[in-house]
């Protein structure tokens, strides 16, 4: 299964990649900037999401944030953003002849934003309620103070929403240097995904026109490097029914050609309903209603962990089970798990390229943070080739008892 994808850029440096699909009648426009928190210095720290939120408060074009939701929602379209640590994202879902409007919209936001200090104002205060509700929500809390201890000491190790103070400090024209700073040349990739042929117009003509005026520039290496802190254990205390609980240990990175090998480790031990972990913890001992393991790969740094929410009482029993499949992973990794998570994960690929958003999803990120494209029988090809040598040697490296680290979210720690 290939795409006909065309990677290119103009002018400016801005990356266009353009990836037609046939049979469907929408496209999928999606604007990624590679700049996150891990960009950002202690005192922006959150600016990144600030911005993401504000160039929704109207440009140039679309003067007010009503005058831009009714452009999209006049049309049907679907609208959004994200932040992440290491990219922030724009995209647009339409139907086909609408490319024009969703290009023209997304153009305005991220070139000529007008950034009200009085809407900034109230968009500060939306922000530290939702700072508010993650401190609420123990389970996303864990995984956020997980990250944190992962990477302690780097900008990597910081959340991405910022703090309150820092927030609040966030001024309307720190927010025009840093998208000065980052919104520019190579560091933008335009993506559209879905029926680009046969519409009435050249998208490669249209992304000219909206963004050949972006500012020039290369792709930008991030400020500083991904580092692992040396912490092992956090218990954040919280009057709560369950305990929450992450446990992991430091990966390996997104060029890392182990990936697939990890990759296939986690979906045995934690990525299913047919997982160890689920059936040894919930099916067998009902001991949690969720627990699943995950692989994180960023650009330079990554993490292999489990996470799960127990009774209080069965915290200790289930951390210490989960330590246990942990560490006996490698050992007891057979090639008939092996065999049937290939067949997990290759038939999990062509689901996520059914529709636009997915295709563009896929093609987007690494192009974006490693400007390459992988076309998916590639990673078919990467996967099949997996050896049982491949898994215990990647697991053997990484899963060790002194690497662990451990993040508790609960009234107690054990």
């Amino acid at each position: 299964m290939n795409f006909d994808v065309n990677y290119s850029k103009l002018k400016n440096g801005v990356r266009v990649l353009t990836i037609p699909m046939p049979g469907v009648e929408s496209v999928t426009t999606m604007i990624l900037v590679k700049t996150g928190s891990r960009n950002e210095t202690k005192a922006q720290a959150g600016i990144s999401h600030v911005l993401e939120h504000m160039v929704f408060k109207g440009t140039k074009k679309y003067p007010t944030p009503m005058a831009l939701a009714e452009a999209v929602d006049g049309v049907g379209a679907e609208q959004n953003a994200f932040t992440s640590k290491e990219y922030t994202g724009f995209y647009i879902t339409s139907a086909a002849k609408h490319v024009p409007l969703a290009l023209d919209v997304q153009s305005e936001m991220l070139m000529r934003p007008k950034l009200p200090a009085d809407d900034l104002t109230r968009e500060q205060g939306v922000i530290i309620e939702e700072i508010n509700m993650y401190e609420d929500h123990p389970m996303e809390r864990a995984g956020e103070e997980f990250e944190n201890l992962m990477y302690d000491g780097s900008s990597m190790g910081r959340l991405i929403i910022g703090t309150k103070e820092t927030v609040r400090a966030t001024t309307s024209d720190s927010l025009r240097k840093y998208m000065g700073d980052w919104y520019r040349g190579g560091n933008v990739l335009v993506v559209v995904a879905g029926k680009i042929y046969d519409s009435g117009f050249k998208i490669q003509d249209l992304v000219t026109e909206k963004f050949g005026g972006m500012g020039t520039g290369s792709v930008a290496a991030y400020t500083e490097p991904g580092v692992y802190g040396t912490a092992l254990f956090k218990h954040v205390k919280k009057e709560t029914e369950q305990a929450h609980f992450v446990m992991g240990v430091p990966g390996i990175p997104l060029t890392d050609p182990r990936r697939y090998s990890l990759q296939l480790a986690q979906v045995i031990l934690g990525g299913s309903m047919s997982s160890r972990l689920f059936n040894e913890i919930r099916e067998k001992r009902g001991l949690a209603y969720y627990v699943s393991s995950s692989v994180d790969m960023a650009y330079d740094c990554g993490y292999f962990s489990v996470r799960a929410g127990v009774k209080l009482a069965n915290l200790g029993e289930a951390m210490g089970l989960v330590k246990d499949e942990m560490l006996k992973l490698g050992e007891t990794f057979t090639n008939e798990e092996l065999s049937r998570t290939k067949e997990y994960v290759l038939g999990h690929l062509p689901l996520q390229l059914e529709d636009t958003m997915g295709v563009a999803q896929f093609f987007a990120t690494r192009a974006l943070v490693l400007d390459e494209i992988r076309q998916p029988d590639e990673v078919v090809k990467a996967v099949q080739a997996v050896t049982l040598a491949d898994v215990q040697s990647v697991l053997k490296e990484l899963v060790k008892e002194g690497a662990i680290r451990t993040v508790v979210v609960g009234p107690k720690a054990s």
